[in-house]
């Protein structure tokens, strides 16, 4: 019987042990500096790049991989009679998700099914392995595909932003400062749901940030996956893993701290912190 394969892109940030022990494949995000074209997480680490931006003025630009990527993965992944499942950063927030539904329809003959996560993220990755773990026990695609989609009304996102910078220089402000009026020197914390960015609130200091990431992860329910994601302020991931992990919300060792990748951290910008989880069923 052929085998089911999954692919992200990767916005998904899935740490390379659990890409590696789930046979995960990963289509890079583009992105775009100076003249010159880079794969996210191949062609520059992830601390050099937030080290480049917090020196220079011009700020990247971002892409989603060409149909032309997808579909070459997905060629040499059906190639020994595979499905493939396709899972993808929100189609509201990116056309990553378009890209892969028309690669799959130039791979004649071949069982792909691209699935829209409707998030960003290690939500992404929760999918993909909730996916993963099922086919490993004898799952069809069809099967998989309908766990995913009812997986995704679970995921939840909160990140908080040391500074508005990165979003202004982005041109991705206007939601938030509908929520900020003229105050930008506050911390916004903004939700990832349902394919929207939405802002959830002002915190005046640092200082109280993690505290309000615990207060509204908590509020959301009990968990089975969770994550402390942050961009280059690994310390502070640290602890406040640590600090979920002492208010219940799951075993430390089941609470991965993962550095967000450089296509969103592009919008995002230096000391972004946040909680990711996919709630209990």
């Amino acid at each position: 019987m052929p085998s089911v394969k999954i692919v992200v892109d990767s916005t998904a940030d899935i740490p390379v042990d659990v890409r590696a022990a789930y046979h995960i494949h990963v289509v890079p995000v583009l992105l775009h500096r100076q003249g010159e074209t880079l794969r996210d997480d191949i062609d520059i680490s992830r601390d050099e790049y937030y080290r480049w931006i917090a020196e220079h003025d011009d700020l990247p630009t971002t892409s989603a991989p060409s149909v032309g990527m997808f579909e070459e993965a997905f060629r040499a992944l059906t190639r020994d009679g595979s499905a493939v499942l396709s899972l993808s950063v929100a189609a509201g927030l990116s056309a990553t998700y378009s890209a892969a539904v028309q690669a799959a329809r130039l791979v004649e003959d071949a069982r792909i099914i691209c699935v829209d996560s409707h998030s960003i993220a290690m939500p992404i990755a929760y999918l993909a392995l909730a996916a993963a773990r099922r086919l490993s026990q004898g799952a069809t695609l069809e099967e998989a595909v309908a766990l995913v989609e009812r997986l995704r009304t679970q995921t939840v996102a909160y990140v908080a932003l040391q500074t508005l910078r990165y979003l202004e220089r982005g041109g991705r402000i206007s939601r938030i400062r509908a929520l900020l009026g003229t105050l930008l020197d506050v911390k916004p914390i903004l939700e990832v749901r349902d394919s929207q960015v939405l802002p959830v609130e002002r915190v005046r200091t640092w200082r109280r940030v993690p505290a309000r990431l615990l207060e509204l992860a908590q509020a959301r329910g009990a968990y089975q996956e969770l994550s402390v994601v942050y961009t280059t302020d690994r310390a502070d991931a640290e602890s406040l893993a640590d600090a979920c992990a002492n208010a219940g919300l799951l075993a430390r060792d089941r609470i991965r701290t993962v550095q967000i990748g450089a296509v969103l951290g592009t919008h995002m910008g230096p000391g972004a912190l946040g909680i990711t989880g996919l709630l209990a069923s």
